[in-house]
């Protein structure tokens, strides 16, 4: 019986190894196929280029064609917008009797306001001569149940908020739609960004029905917001699904709030690259390249050259070059941005695929306990129950149960692998070949191990959903804690036989393991993720970008520097009589493997860019932990021809 149940778990394994093969040749298949990429700018920044400059906005935009843009961004104006052009002036109360007070009010609207009875000081009013900018912003200001009165005269229009609540300069007053004409007499595509998208009402969506009967190729909704009324979201959603129109989704904010939105639209959406301007050029290219963003959202330079129209044509010629001659095609109109839609393949991903795959866990927490000294009865049983409880999990949380799967396949194999390598004796290797040899083997069969979490990881959280950025693993802190403290325990039980948790922990020489041993583990989980709270170097930076030159692909230090070396020289260090120091160098080696399974739970990345990297760190952790068991055999060998 327990023969059949481990023969069984072997079968499950190579289901759920296909099943993730599967899903990673869609993955790539998926990439692979949309590579065409728009690059864009906001309109609103070229009109201020052309303020500084002196040259017509249609020149500048035909420069910067000329230079590879594909498309212009027309931004939705706001009332802030507004303001801040002299379009619109807003004051309160009080502001308009110091207004009175000091120049005097000639205007007889601003006089009945101010000789009103029931004048109110904390009001703010809103002032325009603008009729259609009047005509929205009454209509939008009344569907948000603002209490509101509107008057007119002179030429001049007034809307008071009458309760001094504010929170209204968020309020869009549609798309310049001569903008939009310019775009497409120029042969550009059409980029619309609406903006203060989660408090706009039904009535609001409505304005909007002229530009959604505009032709566009990317409609952004700012900080991926949805509207939070129903009723909105649901003519928004008739909209963009009745004219096919795409939706971008901007990289550097939270979409999961999309992620209905997306599945109702048949996932017709496109990742986009938004940051403000800057020079670091690789930037643009790991966005299109290893992140999957297909649409560039460019920001102008306002300063750093006398002749700034050329300044940012440069700048505009050097990232279309760079993303070009990686075999990405322009999104020239009337090709547009490639989108990531659903699949056959990621179709059944959603629902099956991730289940099946995540039945490869059960042989891995099988063979870990074995190894630890468990009863295999015992481990048989926690494998099987571990396979049912995911089953289950899954038909109550989906989304939770594929966040779970994945954070315990990042930590089951590397962890497995590491502890494997720890167990096995061999004879200490009497000379640098054969030491070469046992190190480079050690590596290898590390890796490989850790290496079926990754691929398990593909196979449970593989789809469109994980691709777009819509769900994110964000286990990834999580992911080396645990892993270091499984190793940790598992170094401590091979080396005393067991746990000792009776003997006394607060000699000097644990403290100051445990301070250094944490302190390394602070500084590695602060470096992991976007953001660090411990700054990078600056060398580090110069020597990431020079590793993005030199190399296809920029390898992780952590693997190549750090935890690859390690492992080699663990194995040629090995010895069965004083296993300490290589024992130690695996747990150090386990850092490598975390790191290299946390690339392949980036999920966004593009699956080649993770296989490629991971191989590079593999070959040049390999030749440099080669370097450094050579340099100890010529030490050792010195050593001991001084001994005699």
């Amino acid at each position: 019986m327990v023969k059949w149940a481990a023969k069984g778990l072997i079968a499950l394994f190579i289901l759920a190894l296909v099943v993730s093969l599967y899903s990673v040749v869609g993955k790539i298949s998926i990439e692979q196929k949309n590579r065409v990429v728009e690059i864009s700018v906001p309109m609103h920044e070229v009109e201020a280029l052309s303020r500084i400059t002196g040259r017509r906005p249609v020149e500048i935009l035909e420069e910067f064609r000329s230079a590879g843009l594909t498309s212009l961004a027309v931004e939705e104006t706001t009332v802030k917008d507004m303001m801040n052009r002299g379009k619109i002036l807003v004051l309160n109360g009080w502001q308009l009797l110091d207004y009175d007070s000091f120049f005097g009010v000639a205007n007889n609207l601003v006089r009945d306001i101010l000789s009103q009875k029931d004048f109110n000081p904390r009001s703010y009013y809103i002032f325009t001569k603008d009729r259609e900018i009047y005509r929205k912003l009454k209509t939008a200001m009344a569907s948000r149940g603002y209490d509101i009165n509107a008057a007119e005269g002179g030429g001049i229009y007034v809307i008071q908020e009458v309760k001094g609540a504010g929170g209204f300069t968020e309020i869009g007053l549609g798309i310049d739609l001569d903008s939009l004409e310019n775009a497409r007499s120029l042969g550009l595509n059409i980029v619309v960004m609406l903006k203060g998208v989660k408090e706009k009402t039904a009535e609001e969506i409505k304005l909007l029905d002229e530009l959604f009967d505009r032709e566009m190729s990317v409609l952004v909704l700012q900080n991926n917001e949805m509207p939070r009324k129903v009723e909105a979201a649901e003519l928004l959603l008739k909209a963009v699904k009745g004219k096919s129109i795409r939706l971008g989704l901007d990289e550097f904010k939270e979409a999961g709030n999309l992620k209905k939105f997306l599945q109702q639209n048949g996932y017709n959406a496109v990742r986009v690259y938004n940051r403000p301007p800057h020079r670091w050029m690789e930037e643009y290219l790991l966005a299109v390249r290893d992140r999957n963003d297909r649409l560039l959202y460019l920001h102008l330079f306002m300063s750093g050259d006398e002749d700034l129209v050329s300044y940012n044509k440069m700048h505009i010629k050097e990232i279309y070059n760079d993303v070009i001659s990686r075999d990405f095609i322009a999104g020239v109109y009337p090709q547009k941005a490639s989108v990531f839609s659903k699949t056959p393949t990621s179709t059944v991903a959603t629902s099956l695929l991730p289940i099946m795959a995540s039945m490869g866990l059960g042989l891995g927490v099988y063979h870990l306990l074995k190894l630890s000294g468990v009863l295999e009865k015992t481990a048989l049983a926690v494998s099987y129950a571990l396979i049912l409880a995911m089953g289950l999990f899954a038909a109550l949380d989906f989304s939770t149960f594929r966040s779970g799967a994945s954070l315990l396949a990042s930590v089951l194999y590397p962890c497995l692998g590491i502890y494997r390598e720890m167990t096995i004796k061999r004879k200490h290797p009497s000379n640098y070949r054969q030491a070469l040899k046992e190190g480079i083997f050690t590596l290898l069969r590390a890796t490989g191990i850790a290496a079926t979490g990754a691929l398990l990881i593909t196979g449970i959280s593989g789809d469109v959903d994980f691709i777009l950025g819509i769900e994110k693993f964000r286990g990834i802190k999580a992911m080396y804690i645990s892993s270091f403290i499984i190793i940790a325990l598992l170094y401590i039980k091979l080396q005393h036989g067991s746990i000792p948790l009776r003997k006394p922990v607060l000699s000097i020489g644990n403290l100051i393991a445990v301070a250094l041993a944490g302190g390394i583990l602070y500084i590695l989980i602060n470096r992991t993720g976007n953001f660090s709270v411990i700054p990078i170097p600056k060398w580090e930076l110069y020597f990431r970008i020079w590793l993005e030159e030199v190399l296809p692909v920029r390898p992780r230090t952590k693997e190549f520097l750090i935890g690859f070396p390690a492992l080699v020289l663990a194995g040629g260090l090995k010895n069965t009589e004083r296993p300490l120091w290589s024992r130690l160098l695996m747990v150090t080696g386990l850092l490598g493997e975390v790191s290299m399974v946390n690339t392949f739970s980036h999920y966004h990345v593009n699956a080649l860019i993770s296989i490629i990297r991971s191989v590079e760190g593999l070959i040049l952790g390999g030749f440099i932990g080669a370097l450094a068991l050579g340099g100890y055999y010529i030490c050792a060998g010195k050593g001991m021809k001084a001994n005699e």
